[in-house]
């Protein structure tokens, strides 16, 4: 395999959604790896067989009433009657009352009993690293940072998170390859941070802690609508083909989707919580991506580590002050100047290119023109510029460029979006260095705008 077989190759799994099958996987193994959480919870069993019921309970519903809590203490007490023991865990996870309760003891319990409750509650870490539900998920009252990311990968509900898996995998998919992984990553970590803030906006002691990958996941879908595409090319897989199909959509035509992944959170241990956290990541997944997008339309500032060329600096600054003035010969000696030093300079290429057509100089002009459009143009907004200056050459010369030089424009264009001027100067070029690497360009972006017939059409003659 020469190495312009590789390169596409390498291009190709970098661009794979590694992100969303990752997370996929993680959300699999969770379901192979832990109990479901509707299992009885060991902590809970012991909590209720070891005596530490018996010692402290009513003292921890005395302590509620206390505290003007009473609402929360009938609240534990009718959830008890319905058979739900997750109502002990308001009392093993609070450690309001432990403090209270070790500080004023001997208040309630004689010294034999003092000793017995301080011995159990020594054995609480233990019991919870048993039960994967409180080790992992996102208790009200354990709410520590790490938890907010492991609660997703805690099993919920098997058919809702499956369901939703399925349905959100293209979506997701399509998501990575516009945004990369990077981002996506970074949509996960803020959909699992939501989804436990919602959670908690809603949740009181004593409620299963939240689990689950459903809430978290609609972090990718906010996202997905947020970025408002015109159309939209999403893999389907086809069982009777046996592979993934691209079919064009209109986003819109998706929000019914919205609501029936929200009802599918009524399938989940706590329903009203586990709304509540779909809804929140739901919403911040669309904001989040907007402030992905401001940033990505913001100018990049220069490396401060790099220090530019003061002589360079203030040549440039000639230069363009004389093609304000319409002075071709000083422009041209001063970008010249500068492309003397660095032939790449692709501000020097431009300015170079309006002086050379001040000054009359066919030969020069042409040679310049095959520069700037040979350039990689890879800064921002530089392909834009680049299709400007072809235009220009269109009006001025009818000179065919270089093979070479013709196809590295074509995949400016296609960066620039300027899909019809690309595909005609494509259409009008022989074959040469490069056309594989430009035709890959002008596929790809193709593909981001949602433009899949045409891509596939420029795909089969790169073939």
């Amino acid at each position: 395999m020469t190495t312009t077989q590789k390169r596409p190759n390498a291009e190709r799994l970098k661009r794979l959604p590694w992100i969303t099958a990752l997370v996929s996987l993680l959300i699999i193994l969770g379901y192979l790896a832990l109990p479901a959480a509707r299992a009885p919870q060991p902590v809970l069993d012991w909590y209720a067989s070891s005596g530490l019921k018996t010692l402290e309970w009513q003292n921890y519903l005395a302590w509620l009433r206390f505290h003007g809590q009473s609402p929360l203490a009938a609240s534990l007490e009718q959830q008890l009657a319905t058979g739900d023991h997750h109502a002990y865990s308001a009392a093993l996870l609070s450690p309001a009352f432990d403090a209270d309760s070790r500080q004023r003891g001997r208040d309630f319990w004689s010294p034999a009993d003092l000793e017995r409750r301080q011995s159990l509650r020594d054995q609480v870490p233990l019991q919870l690293a048993a039960s994967p539900l409180y080790q992992w998920g996102l208790p009200v009252q354990a709410s520590r940072p790490a938890r907010f990311f492991t609660a997703p990968f805690v099993p919920g509900s098997p058919w809702a998170t499956f369901a939703l898996l399925l349905w959100i995998l293209p979506l997701a998919i399509w998501l990575e390859k516009r945004l990369g992984h990077g981002k996506q990553l970074t949509l996960w970590l803020a959909g699992s941070l939501l989804a436990g803030a919602g959670y908690l906006l809603l949740a009181r002691p004593g409620q299963i802690p939240l689990h689950g990958a459903g809430p978290a996941l609609m972090v990718w879908v906010g996202a997905f609508f947020g970025l408002q595409r015109r159309t939209l090319a999403l893999p389907i897989w086809q069982p009777r083909q046996r592979r993934w199909q691209t079919r064009h959509v209109r986003p819109w035509w998706l929000l019914p989707l919205i609501p029936a992944m929200l009802s599918l959170m009524l399938l989940y241990s706590s329903p009203a919580n586990s709304l509540a956290a779909a809804i929140l990541a739901l919403l911040g997944g669309a904001a989040v991506v907007q402030l992905m997008r401001a940033s990505d339309s913001e100018p990049q500032e220069s490396d401060p580590f790099i220090t530019p060329d003061p002589q360079q600096v203030s040549t440039l600054s000639r230069g363009w002050q004389a093609l304000a003035l319409l002075n071709g010969p000083t422009a041209r000696d001063s970008f010249q100047q500068v492309l003397a030093g660095d032939p790449a300079h692709f501000s020097a290429l431009t300015g170079q290119f309006t002086a050379l057509q001040l000054t009359g100089d066919d030969n020069g002009w042409h040679q310049v023109a095959c520069a700037l459009f040979r350039h990689p143009a890879s800064g921002k907004g530089e392909p834009q510029q680049v299709r400007h200056y072809w235009h220009q050459y269109q009006q001025r010369s009818q000179t065919p460029l270089p093979g070479t030089v013709g196809w590295a424009l074509v995949a400016t264009l296609a960066r620039a979006q300027a899909f019809t001027e690309a595909e005609a100067l494509a259409e009008s070029l022989p074959a040469a260095e490069g056309r594989q690497q430009a035709l890959a360009v002008l596929v790809e972006e193709f593909e981001k705008e949602g433009l899949g017939h045409r891509a596939r059409n420029w795909k089969s003659q790169a073939a």
